[in-house]
Formats: structure tokens, C-alpha cells, sequence
């Protein structure tokens, strides 16, 4: 006679090991995909890779290839007296920078509220930096500009926390553009 006490424990030893190997399985299918380049469809008669599925492995690299060749080169960040061209700035929450000469290899670009010839509070900033490739193609603003007011861009140095910090980001004595948002 079997020893009934036993028998539902190891059913459910049992089914915790299935359940176990099938997440299992399911992990390794998830995180696993095939190689570049490796043979997806093989011949059943050789066990060769056919032509269509080199073929198939061929376009796919070309096709990558292309992608690389058609992205364009990161911009370089210009160092030397620090300079700013802008266009006609719309009232909003960025200013496009175009055409910047940065004065300092490393530090931020902010704008400001500008009037009556003197600066007023912070709107955004955006960093940049030569040694990691940083050239902002536009300043976020946390404060929208208003139609018809006038801003000014100005630099900050980076004191090496890489976050921008008031106190310890020193502005560079120097309005580099001023504009009025349209």
C-alpha cells in the first residue's frame, strides 16, 4: 500500500520543476536572438545555409551599412571669442542656437530676461562640452518667452559637477546676443 501523505508533495515538486523550466526557457528564448550574420534557414536535405538565407543576411548588412553612411557627422562645438548669430526668435520655450563660437571648451549657454540694458532672471540653460561632443542645437526654457520682451543669451564655466549650480557656475562677463522674442 502507497503512502498517501507523500503523493501531493510530489506533485507539486513536480509541477514547480515543469513551471521552473518553462520560465526558464522562455528567459533564455527572450534574452537570446540570433547572430549577425548567421544562417536563419537551413537546408533540410544538407544542412547547408541556403542561398536565400545568405541572401537575406547580405541585404540586411548592406542596409546597415547605408544607414551608417547616410548619418550625418556630429557637429564640432567651435571654441574662440564666444559668439552668438541669431535669427528671429519666436515667443515660446527654446531658442535655436545656430552659428555659436563658445568661449570656454566646457560650460552652459543660457538666456536671460534682458531690460533696460540690464539682466534679469534665468529662463533655461543647456550645457556644453568639447571633450564630450555637446554642441546644443537649442536652449529649453523652464519660463516661456513673452511676444514683444527682450532676452539675452548669455555663458556660463562649469565648476566640474556637470549641474548647473548658480553659485559655483560663474557667469562669463559678457552678453554674447540680445533679441526680442516675435
Amino acid at each position: 500500500m502507497a503512502d498517501t501523505t507523500t503523493q501531493p508533495e510530489d506533485k507539486k515538486t513536480v509541477v514547480a520543476f515543469i513551471v521552473g523550466l518553462l520560465i526558464g526557457g522562455l528567459l533564455v528564448w527572450a534574452f537570446s536572438g540570433p547572430s549577425a550574420g548567421a544562417p536563419t534557414k537551413m537546408d533540410d536535405k544538407k544542412g547547408e545555409a541556403s542561398e536565400e538565407a545568405v541572401a537575406d543576411n547580405t541585404e540586411e548588412s548592406e542596409a546597415v551599412a547605408t544607414d551608417e553612411e547616410v548619418a550625418a557627422p556630429a557637429p564640432a562645438l567651435e571654441v574662440g571669442d564666444g559668439s552668438v548669430a541669431l535669427g528671429e526668435v519666436a515667443a515660446g520655450t527654446s531658442v535655436p542656437l545656430s552659428n555659436v563660437t563658445y568661449p570656454v571648451g566646457e560650460g552652459w549657454v543660457g538666456v536671460r530676461s534682458y531690460q533696460d540694458g540690464r539682466l534679469g532672471t534665468i529662463l533655461g540653460v543647456v550645457r556644453f562640452s568639447k571633450e564630450q561632443g555637446l554642441v546644443p542645437p537649442t536652449i529649453v526654457l523652464q519660463t516661456p518667452m513673452r511676444a514683444g520682451s527682450q532676452y539675452a543669451v548669455v555663458m556660463f564655466t562649469e565648476d566640474g559637477d556637470r549641474s548647473f549650480n548658480l553659485a559655483a557656475d560663474t557667469q562669463i562677463d559678457e552678453i554674447f546676443a540680445t533679441f526680442t522674442a516675435k
